[in-house]
């Protein structure tokens, strides 16, 4: 039996731009303090003694919240994000379980490369990018001029890319019109 107050509901401030996830639990607790209304709603319901609710799918703040920033961390699934689950080196697009994240400097050329202080980390978003299993195992631990390739575009870190959704969880829990902005929708695994 699934526990439906576990289940994700989209937040929204004043303005109807996305700002959050949170549990329905959580929503349905603001919409009881007042702080927020239901946009939309479930068939499933909440009962209590007094009070019988639908679960909460989108909620809206009552008062406006500021969009968020998010800084993203290098990890990487971020690098996939990043790069639209397309290989740097051959520029065709996979799926995400058939992609690597590949050092442009490797560990063994970075301090000869760089010297004694190189001006970013080794694991970087300048130094990483995402490579299809086959141009990873090609290049090795080699220098793109070594091989004379070159990339399909210059890592850099991302700017801010708001709430990451899978695009089948934004479709099946009925988002999808509130995810054009400050939302990035993702193919899911």
């Amino acid at each position: 039996m699934r526990d439906v107050l576990q289940e994700s509901v989209l937040v929204l401030n004043t303005s109807m731009i996305a700002i959050d996830i949170c549990s329905a639990r959580t929503a349905i607790l603001e919409i009881l303090r007042n702080i927020a209304i239901p946009i939309k709603e479930s068939e499933d319901l909440v009962r209590s003694e007094k009070l019988t609710l639908h679960v909460p799918r989108i909620i809206a703040q009552r008062s406006y919240h500021k969009i968020p920033r998010y800084d993203q961390k290098t990890s990487k699934i971020n690098i996939i994000y990043r790069d639209d689950q397309t290989c740097c080196y051959c520029g065709v697009r996979f799926p995400i379980p058939e992609l690597t994240v590949d050092h442009v400097i490797p560990r063994s050329r970075w301090k000869k490369i760089t010297g004694e202080t190189p001006p970013y980390d080794f694991n970087s978003w300048w130094n990483l990018v995402t490579a299809c299993r086959r141009c990873n195992s090609v290049k090795a631990n080699r220098l793109l001029q070594e091989i004379g390739w070159k990339l399909q575009k210059k890592p850099d870190k991302p700017k801010n890319t708001g709430l990451v959704i899978a695009r089948q969880r934004a479709e099946s829990l009925g988002w999808m019109e509130y995810c054009r902005v400050n939302v990035r929708l993702v193919e899911s695994v």
